[in-house]
């Protein structure tokens, strides 16, 4: 396919009037699916634009376009004409050329909309004039003719592509920064709608959380210095009245609309703005709200907001009274343990640690990991939280070992750690020689019953297997006496070794592979 072979706007739009005559909804809506799938496969277009294009599903069929008299295009498959294959190479075809294939799925809408142009341009000067509920009510009209999808990620980008097309808005930068973040809330709600109805299967519904995760990625990632913290006051303000709307509806135990509300203030908020008086003027929002049924989202933004006023204690407390713990998300404390880690509220974070301890209870997870990091740190700078640490850990135990040896082994605690690993039956072959290589340079002496221990429990397995890792456990062990410098230690153990398992044939002939004896 060459340059001279692409279509020009004339042309695409003349492909889109095809389209809309020729296929229903459903055709273009599994086409897609196809093009997505990259079912479309050997595409090339010959010197007359006939396009020529193998589609692999069920079954290979070949496909024939020809682009100067589309109605004369066929497939192969039983369909033979505006079929789904058809339609995938349509798509396939514009995107190789540099034009939407979401368009071709939707070229009803398109065709309608390059007729409203003007009116477009209209819109697009008027919206730095408006406020956010009337941005949410403008893109729910601009959006209105994309039906909902099957798919989710399909119906997702439909949106974003739609909302793409209101791109030449004269906005301040602030006010781009809000839009932006406003046309993916938007973009959420309206997926959240159609989860609700119940219309989606168990994976396509994963599209919900894609768009909750680039949501957050995108209020952490840096702001711009054009943004002026001063005059986004009125949009921070909307912004936040409409999440608390949204913190209100959310029911259940998922907090994913709390972990917006919790970004947008640790990145949007507290850098740049009098955070006590804003977190006021939430708190007074909130509680003046009529709520119904009870949102634990809510609850925990205001716990979150009594946070930004340092009163940790009382954060717990109104958690603990509205019963937002119950079934909670790990992912609901990280925010609040944040915060006062950044604040170096070590006292207020050592209370918060011990009381979610329970919580992170189970099996080593991303959350736990993440607390256990915070009680590192606390440690570091308020000692008395040691002793709570370690009254923590204990009751957490079986799933807390891993992470008291990770502790005891980040601070050079060797013979504790060296203890844990006996009393696990482990050997030094468990670990890469990486790991015991701190030890044997600062505390060799501290390895020797390790290995010990080690040898004799592979030579009472009584299996050639295990008489090989004993040679090479003596063999390491030979080389830590000698740096100890006590090689008469070394021989006088080898040699009471060799005889207290002479009868041991397969034993004799494994040490004698290995040199250790003649």
């Amino acid at each position: 396919m060459n340059a001279t072979s692409a279509l020009n706007d004339a042309q695409w739009s003349k492909l889109l009037e095809h389209v809309a005559e020729a296929y229903n909804e459903v055709t273009l809506s599994r086409g897609f699916n196809y093009f997505k799938q990259q079912h479309v496969t050997s595409v090339t277009m010959t010197e007359d634009r006939i396009v020529k294009a193998r589609v692999e599903g069920n079954e290979s069929y070949e496909v024939t376009i020809s682009l100067d008299k589309p109605r004369s295009s066929h497939c192969t498959c039983p369909v033979h004409a505006s079929c789904k294959h058809m339609a995938a190479v349509l798509m396939e075809l514009a995107d190789r050329m540099g034009y939407p294939a979401s368009h071709i799925m939707n070229a009803k809408h398109q065709l309608k909309r390059a007729a409203a142009a003007p009116a477009l341009g209209a819109l697009q000067q008027q919206l730095p004039a408006m406020d956010v509920p009337e941005w949410h009510k403008k893109m729910g009209e601009f959006t209105a003719t994309i039906k909902p999808a099957y798919d989710q990620g399909m119906y997702t980008d439909m949106l974003r592509v739609q909302l793409q097309m209101l791109k030449e808005i004269p906005f301040s930068e602030t006010d781009k920064r809000f839009w932006a973040l406003h046309q993916e809330l938007f973009i959420l709600k309206k997926v959240k709608e159609q989860n609700a109805l119940g219309s989606v299967n168990y994976y396509t519904s994963f599209a919900l959380y894609r768009i909750y995760d680039d949501i957050q990625a995108s209020l952490r990632a840096a702001i711009s210095s054009a943004f002026n913290p001063a005059l986004a006051e009125e949009r921070l303000t909307q912004t936040l009245a409409y999440l608390r709307e949204q913190l209100a509806g959310e029911t259940g135990q998922r907090y994913l609309e709390f972990g917006l509300y919790t970004e947008l203030w640790t990145h949007w908020i507290a850098p740049y703005a009098d955070t006590a008086r804003w977190a006021e003027q939430e708190l007074d929002a909130i509680r003046h709200m009529e709520v119904a049924p009870f949102s634990a989202s809510l609850s925990a933004a205001e716990s979150f907001l009594l946070m930004q006023l340092g009163k940790g204690k009382m954060a717990w407390q109104t958690l603990e009274a509205a019963g937002a713990l119950k079934h909670a998300q790990l992912s609901v404390f990280l925010p609040f343990l944040s915060h006062l880690q950044s604040a170096g509220l070590w006292e207020d974070l050592t209370f918060w640690l011990v009381k979610t301890a329970s919580c992170f209870y189970g099996k080593r997870t991303h959350e736990l990991d993440a607390y256990t990091t915070y009680w590192k740190d606390v440690t570091a700078h308020y000692p008395p939280a040691e002793q709570e640490m370690w009254i923590v850990l204990e009751e957490m135990l079986p799933h807390s070992l891993r992470i008291i040896e990770d502790i005891l082994y980040e601070r050079e605690q060797w013979k504790p750690w060296l203890e844990m690993q006996i009393v696990q039956g482990r050997t030094p072959l468990h670990h890469r020689v990486s790991v015991l290589q701190p030890i044997e340079k600062e505390s060799p002496l501290l390895l020797l019953p390790y290995y010990h221990q080690a040898v004799e429990q592979h030579v009472g397995l009584k299996n050639r297997q295990d008489y090989k890792a004993a040679v090479k456990l003596l063999k390491r062990l030979e080389k830590i006496y000698k740096k100890m410098k006590k090689p008469e230690a070394w021989n006088r153990f080898f040699q009471a070794f060799a005889e207290r398992y002479s009868r041991l044939r397969a034993l004799q002939e494994e040490l004698k592979k290995g040199k250790l004896l003649p």
